[in-house]
């Protein structure tokens, strides 16, 4: 997770030059598309959603019958390849997929650096594909997404980060606030120290900021950090409202303990921790404690689509994990994939993104899922809180149409 971005897309542009068009292969009745995730190393809790999300949308899709194009059916066939958490890894199974297997389309990865490496590969070779990284707004131009730009086959399935931050942070205030017994008025964030990390929390604090919080600089550890002691008793220096953990819910997860015990502030914010996993695990906290999901919540969701799509995610054989909700920023995405397909009538990519961008899909993370001019989505955030004694209050955070100052 450390890996730079230059350096990934230096390693990607040397076997993206490799890379050969993937041509469609409509002569059989199968149509192959792939996933690249962490299914083993230090991001597997995220990394196992994608393929499972994935895996499943293709099961209903191929029960139903299979998908439609021009005259013929076609069932659709998932291939998996684990990136082990390794941005080489991730490349060379990208490079796999596209040159060996011929996939139509790639959906992945969870970590943002890899996939802007991975982008080297697909897009020359003109392949869809599918990534829920708020990082892909920094490529995602006019001339990148136009016809014969270098990201003309990318799409973000995840809202631009100043709306995801704008959307979270509003509901973390709004939902702690009548639970503690002053103005909420300092906020302090503690965060992963890698590209990710500072990429999301530069956004976050500018979000925190335009609700009226005073927020100190941002407080980074190393992202192996188990011994949170040293961070914590300098955020509570600073004699915080609010202490945000932000990015990284496995070592929230680690990081939370020590700061309840250490009395650092009178509530706190879990990033990316699902209220399922505060119940599974029978945590507690003696202060209030907001937490919030990307997108939907699996454990305690104000969405009514939800609890019927994680019956069946879990009813696959899909571990309740803190980021289970990723899987929502891919499962939707292979129906609106198939869709196109079929309202293209053809496997070719461009005729593919043309359709891709007059869909309008009834998902489960919203009922209108679309993609804008630069080929993203927007919805909203599900934002949660746990009283202390366990009551947990959620609700959905529509994301702000403008970016903050």
């Amino acid at each position: 997770m450390a890996v730079g971005v230059n350096k990934a897309a230096l390693l990607a542009f040397g076997l993206g030059a490799l890379a050969t068009p993937a041509l469609a292969d409509d002569t059989g009745n199968t149509v192959k598309i792939g996933v690249v995730a962490a299914e083993s190393g230090s991001f597997v809790s995220a990394g196992h959603t994608l393929p499972a999300g994935v895996s499943l949308a293709v099961k209903e899709i191929n029960d139903a019958g299979g998908v439609k194009v021009g005259d013929k059916t076609y069932k659709i066939e998932l291939v998996k390849r684990d990136d082990r958490t390794d941005i080489g890894t991730a490349v060379a199974a990208t490079q796999e997929l596209v040159r060996d297997v011929g996939v139509k389309a790639i959906f992945g990865s969870e970590s943002h650096d890899f996939t802007l490496a991975m982008t080297k590969i697909t897009q020359p070779a003109k392949v869809l594909h599918f990534a829920g990284n708020s990082t892909l707004d920094t490529i995602l131009t006019d001339a990148s997404v136009a016809p014969g730009g270098a990201d003309h086959y990318l799409f973000q399935t995840e809202p631009r980060e100043f709306q995801r931050s704008g959307s979270t942070a509003r509901g973390v205030l709004s939902l702690l606030q009548p639970m503690v017994d002053h103005p909420i008025k300092k906020s302090v964030i503690i965060a992963g120290n890698d590209a990710t990390g500072q990429f999301l929390s530069s956004y976050y604090i500018k979000a925190l900021k335009a609700e009226g919080q005073e927020v100190p600089d941002i407080i980074f550890y190393p992202p192996d950090t188990t011994d949170f002691s040293p961070i914590l008793t300098r955020a509570k220096s600073l004699n915080p409202d609010v202490v945000h953990f932000w990015y990284n819910g496995d070592s929230t997860l680690t990081a939370l303990p020590q700061a309840v015990e250490l009395g650092v502030a009178p509530s706190y914010f879990l990033f990316g921790v699902d209220p399922g996993i505060w119940k599974e695990r029978s945590l507690s906290a003696d202060v209030p404690v907001a937490m919030s999901c990307v997108p939907v919540c699996w454990g305690e969701s104000s969405n009514p689509k939800a609890k019927a799509y994680f019956q069946s995610y879990f009813a696959a054989g899909a571990p309740k994990g803190v980021t289970s909700s990723v899987s929502l920023l891919y499962y939707d995405y292979v129906h609106v994939l198939a869709e196109a397909w079929t309202k293209a009538g053809s496997f070719d990519p461009d005729k593919v993104v043309d359709a891709l961008m007059t869909l309008h899909h009834k998902g489960v993370v919203s009922d209108d899922l679309s993609f804008n001019a630069h080929h993203q989505v927007t919805h909203a955030t599900e934002v949660c809180a746990a009283k202390p004694g366990g009551d947990i209050t959620c609700s959905m955070q529509q994301p702000p149409a403008d970016a903050p100052m």
